[in-house]
């Protein structure tokens, strides 16, 4: 017996909303969703996120989740993985179009049109949400409002989902998953899946896991506080998983980091969403009392200064 939930009604559902009609409703919507779909058009950040990525908070390497969210090393992708990341965005709006094919509600969105988010420790934790779907056919009540998160996949990940549901094949997408349930209450997910190779649709259905929520959650608490690295995932920079890491040279190599404030010394961030520079505060404590002595914005914090120096625990 498996060990997961695979949303059959959900994906003969989606199949046969399309055939009854050759696909004639499933294209209008298309045409209605499609130019929503923010993140396939917006233009680029700097190449650094401001905020520590709640999909980002289950991978094994606490450590390179650090390196990311301190902006250790700025990521260079070539023309096919950028590519392939607006591929993503773009397959969000198609799903998005299914689901309303076949009948279901789905928000994305609060009442001023802002995309539903989850932010701890005002923003520095958080992420975006795929949406909330009503009318999900394998729901023993469909009425009720569930998750969905929305993925591609290659084929040997897809092959691998379908044998051993999420939980088993994709625990970043498990965790990413119960941190968004955690934070808006929501009792399942709807966890849709595309096979990039062939188009095949994989839908499961993903309860909600009070653990494992409430443990990443503090897990992203620690790293998004924390004064300097966590262990090494492993101490030999030729083991597998390090080799190919964006963070080795940081990491294993003594290279030292991007400069910028985050990588500075004198830089720390705060419960209340903001990052802090120690000499500002220390220079502007005499004449500011409101409590933004020393904030630096994300301009700031990307430019450095001219008395920037590399945290002490880069370069050892």
């Amino acid at each position: 017996m498996p060990h997961f939930y695979p949303a059959t009604k959900t994906m003969e559902l989606f199949n046969d909303c399309i055939e009854r009609d050759q696909g004639s409703a499933y294209r209008v919507w298309l045409g209605k969703v499609l130019p929503h779909i923010e993140d396939a058009y917006r233009e680029g950040d700097g190449g650094f996120r401001s905020h520590l990525g709640i999909s980002l908070i289950g991978q094994e390497c606490s450590r390179a989740i650090f390196y990311g969210w301190r902006w250790a090393t700025k990521p260079h992708f070539n023309g096919k993985t950028l590519r392939l990341f607006n591929r993503g965005h773009l397959e969000e709006g198609r799903f998005v179009a299914l689901l309303l094919t076949a009948g279901m509600q789905v928000i994305q969105q609060d009442e001023n049109g802002s995309q539903y988010r989850v932010s701890y420790l005002n923003g520095h934790f958080g992420s975006a949400i795929d949406g909330i779907v009503i009318g999900c056919p394998d729901m023993p009540q469909p009425s009720t409002p569930i998750l969905t998160e929305m993925k591609t996949h290659n084929n040997d990940s897809f092959k691998k989902l379908v044998v051993n549901g999420v939980m088993e094949s994709k625990w970043e997408h498990y965790v990413q998953m119960q941190e968004y349930m955690l934070y808006y209450g929501l009792p399942a997910a709807l966890y849709i899946a595309v096979n990039k190779n062939t188009d095949e649709i994989w839908a499961e259905l993903v309860p909600f896991d009070k653990e494992t929520a409430e443990r990443y959650k503090d897990r992203g608490f620690v790293i998004a506080l924390a004064e300097c690295p966590p262990p090494k995932l492993n101490e030999s920079k030729s083991y597998y998983k390090c080799k190919w890491c964006d963070h080795k040279a940081v990491c294993h190599n003594n290279k030292m980091p991007e400069v910028n404030c985050r990588t500075c010394k004198h830089s720390y961030p705060l419960e209340d969403g903001t990052w802090r520079c120690a000499i500002k505060v220390a220079s502007a404590t005499a004449y500011i009392t409101d409590g933004t002595e020393g904030v630096l914005t994300k301009e700031d914090q990307m430019a450095a200064c001219g008395q920037y120096e590399a945290a002490d625990y880069y370069g050892e």
